[in-house]
């Protein structure tokens, strides 16, 4: 099992689409009512790069040439809102990418605050075929280490509530809850926990 940078030439684009999409689908089915739709659209932004979902901030978790999982990265300053919202508008139609621009805007509300030295992880998924196999954990462990390389101070994820799952996964593994941003939505709670692991 290797982690390495999705290359657009060699990868399973739509595989990766997917796994991004499972990250995300209430939003994704709430603005474009298709799940594979939503791939499609999904896949554009990879493939275009130089945007938060771009192939150059992209690893995938592969062995003998299967995507397990994969892992999306940014640092402050190197993708900005702007870049992400002319990319939706040079990428899709103008309805796609007001749909787009408004998930990011909603989402946004809820994501960490980050500072100068953060290696953020803005996706981590794991093929739901090849769960509960470590791959997670390994990813985790893998983007210390990315980060270190970097210069990182700190390395910060999002996890959402209902996902107990993974927030036990962050916790054994050493992330640290920093806060908690949600609301209340027909009578119950909807939101992240913001996490953070320092190097």
């Amino acid at each position: 099992m290797k982690l390495v940078k999705l290359d657009i030439n060699i990868h399973d684009l739509i595989k990766v689409s997917e796994l991004i999409y499972d990250t995300d689908s209430k939003a994704c089915d709430f603005f474009f009512k298709d799940k594979e739709g939503s791939i499609r659209r999904i896949k554009k932004l990879v493939k275009a790069g130089n945007n938060s979902l771009g192939y150059d901030r992209v690893y995938v978790v592969t062995e003998d040439d299967q995507i397990l999982g994969i892992m999306i990265y940014s640092k402050v300053n190197e993708v900005s809102r702007k870049q992400d919202y002319k990319m939706f508008f040079k990428v899709f139609n103008p309805v796609d990418a007001i749909k787009f621009l408004l998930i990011d805007i909603i989402e946004g509300i809820f994501l960490s605050d980050l500072h100068e030295n953060d290696y953020y992880l803005a996706c981590v998924a794991v093929d739901e075929k090849f769960r509960g196999k470590g791959i997670g954990t390994f990813i985790l462990e893998r983007s210390k280490e990315l980060a270190k390389d970097e210069g990182c101070k700190r390395v910060v994820l999002d996890v959402d509530l209902e996902n107990e799952g993974a927030l036990r996964l962050y916790e054994r593994i050493g992330f640290k809850v920093l806060n908690k941003k949600s609301f209340r939505w027909f009578g119950g709670e909807k939101g992240v926990i913001n996490m953070e692991f320092l190097l």
